[in-house]
């Protein structure tokens, strides 16, 4: 009787051992499926235009350009984005994006008068989310992202042209790196309308 005893407790520790093994293996993103998020990218295309503008006056000298403008400034300050998505399984989580990426270029005439060409672009796309690499603690993951929509570019000229354009667009994160369960931070590196690069925060609920 007491090795029947024992060999049922046995089993029942082997049991119980298997599954806290397995409830340790669920991901936490299972249990708060939803996911909002925020993040900040460096934008390829606001760094290039930055870099050309920059060397304008230098390019006007070389060429025998001789106008009254001068460049200030010009540039991007980055793009700013937001984000949900819905895990609808360990792997595939699906949702949407906005972001906006802000670009400016700063002339001045001869008489002093500053004048400004700015462009707003505004994002819209789904994107859907792969988790290919998750820790047992689910405190560490990689994932790639992918976006598709529209955006648009509100432009304005000199003070006489305003005009909006719509086109489609998208976004590539080859690999994302997540830090974190309930509350987290992650990097993304990628191409697209999102940043090369972009670092961020998010929520689980």
């Amino acid at each position: 009787m007491k090795k029947i005893l024992i060999s049922l407790l046995a089993i029942c520790a082997l049991l119980l051992s298997t599954q806290a093994q397995a409830q340790t293996q669920t991901y936490y993103k299972q249990i708060h499926p939803n996911e909002i998020s925020a993040s900040y990218g460096v934008s390829l295309l606001g760094v290039g235009i930055g870099t050309v503008v920059n060397k304008v006056d230098d390019l006007k000298r070389w060429l025998g350009i001789d106008d009254d403008l001068v460049v200030e400034s010009g540039g991007t300050k980055g793009v700013l984005n937001l984000g949900y998505t819905y895990q609808l399984s360990k792997v595939v989580s699906i949702g949407g994006a906005i972001g906006l990426n802000s670009m400016s270029v700063r002339l001045k005439d001869n008489t002093g008068k500053i004048d400004a060409a700015r462009a707003n672009i505004w994002m819209l796309m789904s994107s859907a989310k792969f988790d290919w690499f998750r820790t047992r603690s689910d405190v560490f993951g990689m994932y790639s992202k992918v976006n598709l929509g529209v955006m648009g570019i509100g432009a304005s000229l000199m003070e006489d042209l305003h005009k909006t354009v719509w086109l489609p667009t998208g976004h590539l994160s080859l690999i994302g790196l997540e830090v974190g369960k309930g509350f987290s931070g992650f990097a993304e590196f990628g191409i697209g309308m999102q940043g090369i690069a972009q670092v961020g925060v998010r929520a689980r609920f």
